[in-house]
């Protein structure tokens, strides 16, 4: 178990993004600017929460029907089979791809999760975040990734683009309700893509060591000629990156390209909805920094980055997951007070 950072660390992260003339006392609140907009804060309270403020290797190889965030594509029409709520699900898509998922219904917003690269849905975060669901009578929804788990497909085919079509048409077609995406590592990079498709279905993303273009601007520049040419011509290779291993292919690294996030810079990505960004400083897989640098290409003015101290790029810890879950408890209570307002309320 962790604590966040210190205040003491707090004190110099503060020095370097606030003006001399901005007082900071340990254990104290403080929200401060961290860009000229003025709109995106930073809070300290013990801990740190700052808010707001290469090359192509591999040449694209075409998937058999492209797949864009945004647009079903002819192989992912609906099909849901008749169990739509349970453990042990499918969903059948029109190229007869079963999609395994458990969906547990209840109260709005459905607490979507999706797991990180080459991770099952029953992954180190799952009982945690399905018990806190449970306890606050939240929708839970979790599906294996094209290539992943119960779900058809090969994982050396499975990517970006076609996660997020799937994702789409299983918010469309099973969940039917506004989420909250909570996303691990490239699930970070999944939500962000599937809240640009998705519109106002999704209420918001807690973004968990959250790794968009790691592919680009991490992974690939670091890995030998030898490795990049397996990819190349084998499909796949399995690598170690940070303290595991993965395996890595070349329709994910192409199709990684077309999905780019921070290229664009400041405000660049077209999300409007509440964002929050956990990250740990002991990450090694990811620059702690990554996180600010996604927090100021969103659009939107509502996003929040919480460090962890000691936190791994997992974050599966008893004290990450408190962490996580009182992300997921402010996001939804920003539903709750959105949907008060509505004529259709009450």
């Amino acid at each position: 178990m962790h604590r966040l950072i210190s205040a003491t660390l707090a004190a110099v992260l503060v020095a370097a993004y606030c003006p001399s003339s901005t007082a900071f006392s340990p254990g104290a609140a403080l929200r401060l600017p961290l860009s000229a907009r003025g709109n995106a804060v930073a809070s300290f309270t013990g801990g740190i929460t700052a808010g707001r403020s290469h090359q192509q290797l591999l040449r694209p190889t075409p998937l058999a029907s492209p797949l864009r965030p945004g647009r079903a594509s002819p192989m992912s029409l609906s099909m849901a089979d008749a169990k739509v709520s349970g453990t042990g699900c499918e969903y059948t898509t029109a190229d007869g791809t079963k999609i395994g998922y458990d969906f547990i219904p209840a109260s709005s917003p459905t607490i979507v999760y999706l797991p990180g690269l080459g991770q099952t849905r029953y992954d180190s975060k799952f009982n945690a975040l399905q018990s806190w669901c449970k306890r606050n009578n939240y929708g839970y929804f979790v599906a294996d990734y094209y290539g992943c788990g119960d779900s058809g497909g090969e994982f050396k085919d499975g990517c970006i683009s076609r996660w997020v079509a799937d994702t789409q048409l299983l918010l469309r077609d099973v969940i039917k309700t506004p989420v909250i995406l909570v996303g691990s590592g490239v699930g970070g990079w999944v939500a962000i893509q599937l809240a640009k498709a998705a519109g106002k279905t999704v209420q918001g993303i807690v973004g968990v060591a959250a790794d968009p273009d790691f592919t680009t601007d991490i992974v690939l520049p670091s890995l030998p000629m030898e490795t990049i040419d397996r990819i190349q011509t084998e499909g796949s290779a399995k690598i170690t990156w940070g303290n595991a291993q993965y395996e890595l292919s070349k329709v994910f690294c192409d199709d990684a390209e077309k999905n780019l996030l921070l290229k664009g810079g400041k405000d660049s990505i077209d999300v409007t909805c509440p964002v929050r960004l956990v990250q740990g400083l002991g990450d090694e897989e990811i620059p702690s920094d990554r996180a600010l640098t996604l927090c100021d290409a969103l659009k939107t003015s509502d996003v929040i980055v919480t460090y962890a101290k000691f936190g791994t790029h997992v974050m599966d810890e008893d004290e990450d997951t408190r962490i996580i879950t009182n992300q997921i408890a402010d996001l939804a209570s920003k539903y709750f007070e959105y949907d008060l307002k509505s004529p259709s309320s009450g």
